[in-house]
Parts: C-alpha cells; structure tokens; sequence
C-alpha cells in the first residue's frame, strides 16, 4: 500500500492534509517578462507553496493533463519543488480534453490506454481526463474508457475534469461500464454546478465529487465554435461563480452526511489568479486552509468532516492497492 510520489513511493498515513487539484507550474504564464524559464516557475512555485505547511498541508496532486505523449508535467521540476518546500507532489498522467494530438483520433481504445500506462511511470493518479462543454466527444470518451482500463492495470485513482461543472453523469456511466472502481475516481469541478440534486444523483454513484475550484470566482471561456464572431477572433463568455454558491452547497452536503465523497482545492493556474486578485491573488495555494476551513468551522463544520475531506478521502483516492 503506497502512494507514488515525485519523489517516490510514500505511506498513506504521511500525507496529511491534501491539496486534490492543483498546476503547481502554471504560475509563470506563458512567456510573459522572462519568458517562463525553468527556474522561474520553479522558484514562482516555491514561494506560492511555501506557506502550506504552516497549515498542516503535507500533499498536493498537480493534474497537469498532457497534450501528447511526452509533454505534461515537468517531473524534474515537480521534484525539485517538492524538495525545496517539503510538500509531497502527486502528478497527474493523462490526456485532458478535445482537441487531443493527432494520433488519439485514429487510436483504438486499448492502444490509447497503454500510453497512458507509459506515462504514469512517474504519476501517482490519472487526471486530469476531461470532457468539453455540454458534450463528451467521441475521443473524449475513448481517453475516458482508456483511462479506465490503464487504472485497472495499475491500480492508479482517476480524477476527472468537467468543463464548467457539465458531463458528470455521462462520465460516470462511461466509466462504470468499464470496471471502474468509482471509490477512486473523482469527478472534477463539480462546484461551478452546484445544483443540489445533480451533486446528489452524481454522488449516489459511489463516486467522490471535487470542490475544486474555490477562489476561482472569475474566469474567461472561449465559446466552442465562435471562431469569426464579434469584433475579435473568437467570442469569450467572462464567467462567475462566487465562492458563497460553493460553501452553501458544500455545507448542504456535509449535513447530508456525504463526507467520505468530497475533496477540496482551489485549481491555482496563472492566468486565472490574476483574475482573482483578492482571493488566489492573495493567499494563493493557501486559500483554502486561510479562507475556506474557517468559514466551514464558523457555519458548524466539525473538525471530523474536515479531517475526512483533506486527509482520509485523499488518502484513499491515492492510495495503490
């Protein structure tokens, strides 16, 4: 029983707290001012992650999902990090969501899953696997069925991502119908749709649900298909979620008793921290454990369904058999 870390095999019971969704390279945005340099984002992540361990944090997963074979996460990088802050970092291995590199269109099912197992030779959890707006994409739903059958195989967790909160259901039925162990698999993002009846019928599946994105009230989404539409290349919807719609349906949950399915995390990525100037912007990583746990202790959240949250559901998720 382990959990694969950057920096090697760890036991579960050390983890503590666990950060569930997160891009630990993201912080350097592209090639603005320096041009987004090795050191750069490694030193730009340190400083982000450095106050964690303040709050007890052990653990963070990036679920950096790759584009193509040999891209993704930089696990050199991620193990640097994690050496100079002390956080054990669990990376994520997988193909995120359309549109994929050329060679998934043609691939069959299975050849797919074996280049997923290729990549997990450093990853500690398949993720992040997504599934676009409104639609799951007939390569979608073969990375999907692919990342089922490498989790069998590996005994890796799976931890998905769902665009805008939409594709729950249909990700989950996926799944199941390839022998997923659904008490390790998490289904992303489901606090941007946080409808009470749709977390309760996506969560009656055994399945844990992420609330995964707090502090990320504001965010751009280019419209799929809006190419040539209004006065610029493309057509964006300027989103928001406040955080007041996420505590309120989590704080449902947890009276509902749902404790054991839940995860938490904040989904830190460059450009859209400076969206959020006075949550990411200002306690970063640490946004959860400075803003969130004390709104939860202050509405009546125990310290057991805390616990359960950050360390045993974590812990479990990453946990290989």
């Amino acid at each position: 029983m382990q959990v694969r870390t950057v920096a090697g095999p760890v036991d579960p019971d050390t983890l503590g707290a666990t950060l569930m969704h997160e891009h630990v390279l993201a912080l350097v945005p592209g090639r603005f001012f320096t041009g987004g340099r090795y050191d750069d984002a490694v030193e730009a992540a340190e400083r982000a992650l450095g106050g964690l361990s303040e709050h007890g944090v052990g653990a963070v997963v990036d679920l950096t999902g790759r584009t193509q074979v040999g891209s993704g996460p930089d696990i050199a990088a991620l193990r640097e990090i994690s050496a100079r802050t002390g956080i054990a970092i669990v990376a994520g291995a997988g193909l995120y969501k359309e549109p994929f590199p050329g060679w998934v269109e043609a691939a069959a099912v299975d050849e797919v899953a074996d280049r997923f197992v290729a990549m997990a030779a450093d990853a500690g959890i398949f993720g992040e696997v997504g599934t676009s707006l409104d639609v799951v994409t007939a390569a979608e739903e073969k990375c999907l069925r692919a990342a089922v059958r490498a989790h069998r195989r590996t005994g890796l967790g799976i931890s998905t991502h769902c665009t805008l909160g939409a594709m729950a259901r249909e990700q989950v039925a996926i799944m199941a119908s390839e022998g997923a162990d659904l008490r390790r698999v998490v289904i992303g993002h489901l606090d941007l749709a946080p409808d009470l009846p749709y977390l309760e019928e996506v969560l009656a599946t055994g399945v844990t649900i992420a609330f995964d994105t707090f502090g990320k009230e504001w965010f751009d989404y280019q419209v799929p298909g809006s190419e040539g539409q209004g006065g610029g290349e493309f057509v964006k919807w300027a989103y928001h979620r406040p955080d007041s719609d996420r505590f309120a349906a989590l704080i449902t949950l947890l009276e509902r008793g749902y404790a054991a399915q839940l995860v938490l995390s904040s989904d830190i990525s460059g450009r859209e921290a400076y969206l959020n100037p006075d949550t990411h912007g200002r306690h970063g990583y640490s946004f959860v454990h400075a803003v969130v746990l004390p709104a939860l202790r202050a509405a009546g959240v125990g310290a057991d369904s805390i616990q359960q949250m950050l360390v045993h559901n974590p812990a479990r998720i990453l946990t290989i058999p």
